[in-house]
């Protein structure tokens, strides 16, 4: 009874003070003492003890019993808020719809979320004290959205009334909030016809961000590039690996003769900085001993790589991307991880194994890189052996089909991210880097063919793709990268692909160590889909050898067959043929695909 009594005590006297009634506050608690002492055992001195150490601090708001038993919580600074993801709880009092809406508070200003539809991202700030006048004594944030997704949602009533509710709360001028004591619960207050209505949110585990996923992480070099080599990934010493090893603000790693340490001051997803860069100092007999090259050459990489002054910078900024790549003509895949960009590597790693080397860096046994690519082998010296030439001459021809991307650079895509290349002729292809249309021309430039001791040969056909011109649309977030990662991919000088299946998979050109091109870097895998037309056109209404033609021309090298009405067909699948469907009236009923 006595701690009610304390506490309706010094809401009143807050009451009569907003309300600037004459009756004093003094007043009030004197009349409220013999009010308690009838319904209280508390000698009376003590219990106006209590209550008067409530109204001397009372112009206190962030601690109202200062020389009481209950002290009242100090409010929560919004620092609390940096680094943490919620979900939503309550609205109102009313559960929300599980695994619905979220917030996570990426830095002290960028914040990200979904709405239970799209994502959404943007920035948080911190009012400053008394700018939000009725609810003072919270502190309050401002969310500013920039921008969000635009996927189409069927959404329930109730989802859809909540989703908009979510949003309407994150739009107000100012939100106030409040943190439970164990800070698992946060309360943003959404001010509707003047009353607060609460929406709880519970903490949830914070998102892996794209930059944490080389903390932690060991690396062993395939290849460097060397001062002069103009851009060309020279191998990395057999038996003298270069290593990379990441913690969370340091690397460090071996020359393959001499351990080296560094400071990360700041990592993000498509860079990380270097400064502080060290090494242990163990020398050579002879000036051009190739381990001297190989460690100038790495130690170049971290110290002087973007520097054009005679002095060496404080701190080196490192581009870098992360991707899976397919291992030989395996199923198998491995990370890779390329320091600089496509066009201009500075060194290229893949996971350092267990086992590999012993605790100063140094090889337990020698071993071979997971991506050592296969001999390759010119294919007019091999069309004289029948396996050889029966593959050889039935390679896979692009012209009249279309493929949609489900891997770009080791980005997965969404079953609808617009990702797609039509090769329409046998000169011609268009398509979608998932924001922006294409336009560009293509040709075939060979076959090359890889003997990797199975019973079949590794078969990739050889392309360019050339001037390729974009739409000018403007695009952010993760769909902007992978679109330039695609385009990127599309204007080397030269590429690789590979076709198995239903499945196109797309490779960069490199120079081989014998002088010949190869297969490099993973550029994306897709899936076949249907064709819109043939060459521009649609084929519908034309008669079964007026579309055959057109197809024929297009690419010789598919099989065209026509289908009268009512013929029954085998069901294998092929991409090399093409079945002309024709309706009762004898003309093409449906546009004619692949398959």
């Amino acid at each position: 009874n006595t701690a009610v009594i304390i506490i309706q005590s010094t809401t009143t006297a807050t009451s009569i003070s907003n309300t600037k009634e004459k009756k004093s506050t003094r007043q009030l608690i004197s009349s409220n003492i013999k009010q308690a002492m009838r319904l209280s055992n508390l000698p009376s001195l003590g219990l106006a003890s209590i209550l008067f150490n409530a109204l001397q601090s009372h112009s206190h708001k962030h601690q109202l019993l200062r020389g009481g038993q209950l002290p009242i919580p100090e409010a929560p600074s919004t620092e609390k808020l940096v680094g943490t993801n919620w979900q939503l709880k309550k609205i109102g009092g009313v559960p929300a719809i599980p695994d619905s809406q979220e917030l996570f508070f990426k830095t002290e200003t960028e914040l990200s979320g979904y709405d239970g539809c799209n994502g959404f991202r943007g920035k948080w700030d911190t009012v400053e004290n008394g700018q939000d006048s009725q609810t003072s004594d919270r502190p309050s944030i401002t969310i500013d959205i920039l921008a969000t997704n635009r996927r189409m949602c069927r959404l329930t009533a109730e989802a859809d009334e909540q989703k908009s509710n979510f949003m309407s709360a994150l739009h107000q001028e100012a939100i106030s909030f409040s943190l439970s004591a164990d800070e698992t619960a946060l309360t943003l207050y959404h001010t509707h016809d003047g009353n607060d209505v609460p929406i709880v949110l519970s903490r949830i585990a914070t998102p892996v961000q794209p930059h944490e996923r080389l903390i932690g992480t060991d690396w062993v070099a395939t290849g460097i590039v060397y001062p002069g080599s103009q851009n060309e990934l020279l191998p990395v010493l057999e038996d003298h690996p270069v290593t990379l090893s990441f913690s969370k603000d340091q690397i460090n790693g071996s020359t393959g003769t001499n351990q080296f340490f560094g400071d990360i001051p700041k990592m993000t997803s498509m860079e990380f900085q270097v400064t502080n860069v060290g090494q242990t100092l163990m020398g050579w007999e002879e000036d051009v001993d190739p381990r001297r090259f190989q460690e100038n050459a790495w130690m170049n990489i971290l110290t002087t790589v973007n520097d054009e002054t005679e002095n060496p910078p404080e701190v080196v900024t490192l581009p870098y991307t992360l991707f899976d790549e397919r291992i030989g003509d395996t199923d198998e895949w491995t990370k890779v991880l390329v320091l600089g960009s496509f066009q201009a590597p500075l060194a290229r790693f893949v996971p350092l194994k267990n086992g590999m080397l012993d605790e100063w860096g140094k090889p337990i046994k020698q071993f071979e890189s997971p991506l050592a690519h296969d001999t390759p082998l010119n294919g007019d010296e091999l069309q004289d052996t029948p396996v050889i030439k029966d593959l050889y001459l039935d390679t896979f021809q692009l012209a009249g089909s279309k493929w949609r991307a489900t891997n770009i650079r080791g980005a997965l895509l969404r079953s609808d991210a617009d990702v797609t290349m039509f090769f329409k002729s046998k000169t011609s292809v268009k398509g979608s880097g998932g924001c922006n249309q294409f336009d560009a021309s293509w040709e075939k430039l060979g076959t090359l063919i890889q003997i990797n001791g199975t019973e079949h040969p590794l078969i990739l056909e050889h392309m360019r793709v050339e001037d390729l011109v974009p739409t000018k649309r403007y695009c952010d977030g993760m769909m902007a990268q992978v679109e330039n990662y695609f385009f990127s991919g599309l204007s080397q000088e030269s590429l690789f692909y590979e076709f198995d299946g239903q499945e196109l998979t797309l490779w960069d050109a490199v120079m081989g160590e014998d002088g010949r091109q190869t297969r490099g870097m993973f550029i994306g895998r897709f899936n076949n889909v249907p064709v819109p037309s043939w060459g521009g056109q649609s084929l519908v209404g034309m008669t079964g050898e007026e579309a055959k033609a057109v197809i024929e021309d297009i690419n010789p090298s598919l099989q065209v067959q026509i289908i009268p009405a009512g013929w029954s067909t085998t069901a294998d699948y092929r991409l090399d043929r093409v079945r002309i469907r024709l309706g009762e009236d004898g003309n093409v009923n449906r546009e004619p695909q692949r398959g």
